[in-house]
C-alpha cells in the first residue's frame, strides 16, 4: 500500500530519532540494573492490593448493558473495565492466577478463537471436546467468584479450521476459510450454530448457561476480521465475484447498464473478458488499492470502487445482523460488538460504519508489533522491530491515521472511537523487545480516561505468575515485568477515574454518501488533538459540518507539546515524556531525565538522571489527595532486559523509515530491571508523621528507608541499592 503523505513527511524526523537513540546507548550501558526477584503472593494485607476496586462475586448488579456511550449494570450502576487477555493454565495455576488478577485490579479478561472447544480430530465443527468445555467452564466459575468478568469471542476466522464433515465446497479435508463467512451461507451457518451451541452450554460449576451468567459481560461476533482487509483465496474468491456480479445486475440490469454507469470521461474500467454477459466475470479491486492516490491516477475506477465498498458493507451488515440474531435467539443478553479490525486505507471508515450499528465499538492495536519470523512464531529472539519510543511519535502536521504498529497507538485508537457508543480496546500492547515497551501501560490508561474509553485490556496475561526471563514472545506481560508492575498504580487511577474525561474537541463526520468518498480519511485537526480532548467518528444521516474547536492554546506544533483541556495531562513529544497531574495520581512517563523541572506537578517534584521509565505517586487512602493521604504508593519502574541481552541494528529499513533492530542475543535469566534513581519531593500535610519502606514485588515491606521531612514536604531518595520499584509511605 502506498504510504500516506503523513508518513513521508515524518521520515526525516524518525531518522534523526534513530541517530539520537544510538547516542543514548552509553546511558543505558552505565545505568544501575538489578535482578528482578519474583515472589509468590500470599494474599496478605498490602498497599498493592487492587481487589478494593473489584467487587466480588460478579452479577451483584445484574447483567452489563449499553446505555448511550457507557456500560452500566441492569440496576444502573456504571462500570468501566480494566484487564488483560488470559492464557490457558492448569487448574492449580488458574486458581492462583485469577486471585492474582483481582489483586492487580483486573476486573475483566477475554478469550478469543475458542478452537479448543472442539476435539482435535472431530469430524464436524459440532463435535465438541468435553475437556475443552471443562477448562472454559472452570475458568468462568473462578472468574465469577473473584469478581472478574469475561469477553467471549468464539471465532477467529483467519485461523479457525473447519472440519471435513462440515461440507464446505472447496474444503473436502477441512481447513481455514478466511473472510468467507461474509458471503458463504454455508460457512456463516456453521459459525452461527456454533456460537449458539457455546452460549447455550450449561456450566456445571455454576449451573448456568453462558448466556445466563452475568460473568460473561460482553460478546464479540468475530475476532479481527473484515471483508475490506486482505485477500480472498480461491475457491472462495470466485463465489464472492459471482455475488458481486449478481449485486451489479440488481443495480444496473445488464452489461450495457453496468458499462454506462462505470464509464468515466469516456473510459471504461472493465478489462477484456469482464462484464455481466454470459461467460464473463467481474473481478474485485485489491483491498490495498483503496487510497486516494490510486483513484486519482485511475479516475475510471471511481464508480467501480464505490460500488465495491457498498457491496462489501452490505455483506458485512448482513453477517453482523445474522450474528446478533443468532446470539439473541440463543439467549445472550449483554452488549454485542461486531469485530475489532480495520480495512486498508480509507475503506476503514466504511467498515467502521458497519461496526457502529451494533452495541459497542471494540478495537485492537499495537506499537512496534514484531515483524519477520518473530511475528510468525512470536519469538523475541527472531523478531524485527523498529525500537522507537512511542512517546516521541507525535507529528505536528499528521492528519491521517497510520495502522499496524506504525502510528502512535494512543492517538490512533482515540480517532477510531465512534462517538455516542461505548468503546473498548480488548487487545493492545507496546511490544517486546522494544526497549521502551513499558511506556504503554500508563499512556493508554491516562489517555483512555481522557477519551472516556469503557474498557482497556492489555495483551496479555499468558503466564500464571512472574517469569524470571523476558520473552520468549512479545506479548506476555508476566514476562515483561515493567508493564505488569505498573498495574497497582494504573488500576487505582483507572477505577477511580482520577483523570477526568475531556470535552469533545473534534470529530470526523460522514453521512451516507460522503463515507463512500474516494478521499483519504483526513481529520479536521492534527491527529495530536487526541492528546488534548475527545475525538472520534460521527456517522450521521444528513451532511453537516463537524465539531472542531480551536486547539491553539493547548497545542504547540513547533515544540510538539499537547496539553489536555482538563489541565491534567501534558504530552511533550520533543523531550519524550508525559506528565499526569491529578489530586490522587501524579506521574511522569518517558524520558525521566529530560522531564526535570519542565512540567512541575502539583504535589510532586522528581529529579532523576535515569534515562527512561515511569514514576507514579498514588494516594491509597480512600478519597484523600496526595497531600492529605495517610498512605502513599510510589511506583518507579525502569526498563527490563535479560542477562546478556544485546541489541543490534540491521540494514533493513522498517516502514517508519528507520533501520529495523533485532536481538543479537536474547539473553538468559534472570531478567534485570533498571533502577530509577534520583530524588522525589512530595508535599504532604502529614509530613512529620510519615515513614517509608521498600516493598517486594507483591507488596510486602522489605526495609525502612530514610524519609526527610521539611515543613509540608517529604523527600524520598531513590537509590539503586534499594533494588525495588515500590516504596510505601505511610503514617504507620
Amino acid at each position: 500500500m502506498t504510504a500516506p503523505t503523513g508518513v513521508l513527511r515524518r521520515i526525516p524526523f524518525l531518522l534523526l530519532l534513530a541517530l539520537a537513540q544510538i547516542s543514548l546507548g552509553a546511558e543505558w550501558a552505565e545505568s544501575s540494573w538489578f535482578a528482578f526477584a519474583p515472589i509468590k503472593d500470599t494474599f496478605g494485607p498490602s498497599v498493592l492490593d487492587g481487589s478494593r476496586w473489584v467487587e466480588a462475586p460478579t452479577g451483584k448488579h445484574g447483567f452489563v448493558t449499553a446505555k448511550g456511550e457507557r456500560f452500566v449494570f441492569e440496576d444502573g450502576t456504571p462500570v468501566r473495565f480494566f484487564g488483560a487477555q488470559i492464557g490457558s493454565f492448569s487448574r492449580d495455576q488458574l486458581n492462583y492466577a485469577v486471585r492474582r488478577m483481582r489483586r492487580q485490579g483486573i476486573n475483566i479478561t477475554r478469550m478469543h478463537g475458542l478452537e479448543n472447544l472442539n476435539d482435535r480430530n472431530s469430524r464436524t465443527s459440532f463435535d465438541y471436546s468435553k475437556e475443552g468445555f471443562d477448562r472454559l467452564d472452570y475458568l468462568i466459575a473462578k472468574l465469577g467468584e473473584n469478581g472478574i468478568y469475561i469477553i467471549l469471542d468464539v471465532h477467529y476466522p483467519l485461523t479457525y479450521r473447519f472440519k471435513p464433515g462440515d461440507g464446505i465446497p472447496g474444503l473436502p479435508q477441512g481447513g481455514p476459510a478466511p473472510h468467507a463467512e461474509f458471503f458463504s451461507d454455508k460457512v456463516a451457518g456453521i459459525m452461527h450454530r456454533r456460537m449458539a451451541d457455546v452460549f447455550t452450554h450449561l456450566n456445571p460449576y455454576t449451573n448456568k448457561r453462558y448466556c445466563d451468567d452475568p460473568t460473561v459481560a460482553l460478546v464479540e461476533i468475530l475476532n479481527e476480521d473484515s471483508l475490506f482487509w486482505g485477500t480472498i483465496a480461491e475457491p472462495f474468491r470466485q463465489e464472492l465475484e459471482r455475488k458481486f456480479a449478481d449485486w451489479l445486475r440488481t443495480k444496473y440490469g445488464d452489461d450495457a447498464g453496468l458499462r454506462k454507469a462505470w464509464t468515466v470521461n469516456g473510459k471504461s474500467p472493465l478489462a477484456e473478458g469482464e462484464g455481466l454477459g454470459p461467460g464473463q466475470r467481474i473481478s474485485l479491486l485489491n483491498n490495498g488499492s483503496f487510497n486516494a492516490k490510486f483513484f486519482q491516477a485511475r479516475p475510471e475506477q471511481a464508480i467501480r470502487g464505490q460500488d465495491q465498498m457498498r457491496f462489501c458493507l452490505e455483506l458485512e451488515d448482513k453477517y453482523w445482523a445474522a450474528g446478533v440474531a443468532a446470539l439473541r435467539q440463543a439467549g445472550v443478553k449483554v452488549p454485542i460488538s461486531a469485530t475489532n479490525w480495520q480495512a486498508h486505507g480509507f475503506a476503514t471508515r466504511v467498515h467502521m460504519l458497519g461496526q457502529s450499528r451494533l452495541d459497542y465499538i471494540d478495537r485492537h492495536g499495537y506499537w512496534d508489533h514484531p515483524q519477520g519470523e518473530g511475528n510468525l512464531k512470536w519469538r523475541i529472539s527472531t523478531a524485527l522491530f523498529h525500537n522507537q519510543p512511542m512517546v516521541k511519535a507525535v507529528q505536528p502536521d499528521q492528519d491521517t491515521l497510520i495502522y499496524l504498529g506504525r502510528g502512535n497507538l494512543v492517538t490512533e485508537k482515540a480517532w477510531e472511537q465512534v462517538l455516542g457508543l461505548p468503546m473498548t480496546i480488548s487487545e493492545w500492547n507496546t511490544c517486546l523487545p522494544n526497549r521502551y515497551s513499558l511506556e504503554g501501560t500508563g499512556l493508554m490508561a491516562v489517555y483512555g480516561l481522557l477519551q472516556g474509553w469503557d474498557g482497556l485490556l492489555e495483551f496479555g496475561y499468558f503466564s500464571p505468575d512472574w517469569r524470571d526471563i523476558l520473552g520468549s514472545g512479545s506479548f506476555d506481560m508476566l514476562a515483561n515485568p515493567p508493564q505488569i508492575l505498573q498495574f497497582p498504580a494504573v488500576a487505582a487511577m483507572w477505577h477511580r477515574q482520577d483523570v477526568r474525561e475531556a470535552e469533545l474537541i473534534a470529530e470526523s463526520v460522514y453521512d451516507k454518501e460522503s463515507v463512500f468518498g474516494l478521499d483519504d480519511d483526513r481529520k479536521p485537526v492534527p491527529i495530536a488533538a487526541a492528546l488534548i480532548g475527545k475525538v472520534g467518528y460521527r456517522f450521521v444521516s444528513q451532511r453537516r459540518e463537524p465539531v472542531v474547536k480551536d486547539i491553539r492554546s493547548y497545542w504547540d506544533p513547533d515544540k510538539r507539546i499537547a496539553r489536555s483541556t482538563t489541565g491534567e495531562l501534558v504530552w511533550n513529544a520533543s523531550d519524550g515524556f508525559v506528565t499526569v497531574n491529578t489530586p490522587r495520581t501524579q506521574a511522569v512517563i518517558g524520558f525521566l531525565a529530560r522531564a526535570k523541572d519542565l512540567s512541575p506537578l502539583q504535589a510532586v517534584t522528581l529529579r532523576s538522571s535515569t534515562n527512561f521509565g515511569a514514576v507514579y505517586v498514588t494516594a491509597m487512602d480512600g478519597e484523600a489527595t496526595i497531600e492529605s493521604a495517610r498512605r502513599l504508593l510510589v511506583t518507579a519502574v525502569g526498563p527490563a532486559r535479560n542477562t546478556g541481552m544485546e541489541y543490534e541494528t540491521t540494514a533493513q529499513s522498517s516502514p517508519l523509515g528507520v533501520p529495523y533492530s533485532h536481538l543479537r542475543e536474547a539473553g538468559k535469566a534472570p531478567a534485570l530491571l533498571e533502577a530509577v534513581t534520583g530524588q522525589m519531593e512530595i508535599r504532604s500535610r502529614l509530613a512529620g508523621q510519615l515513614k517509608a519502606w521498600t516493598l517486594d514485588a507483591v507488596g510486602n515491606r522489605v526495609r525502612e528507608v530514610p524519609l526527610t521531612a521539611k515543613s509540608d514536604t517529604v523527600i524520598l531518595s531513590l537509590q539503586p541499592e534499594s533494588k525495588t520499584v515500590y516504596y510505601e509511605i505511610a503514617t504507620e
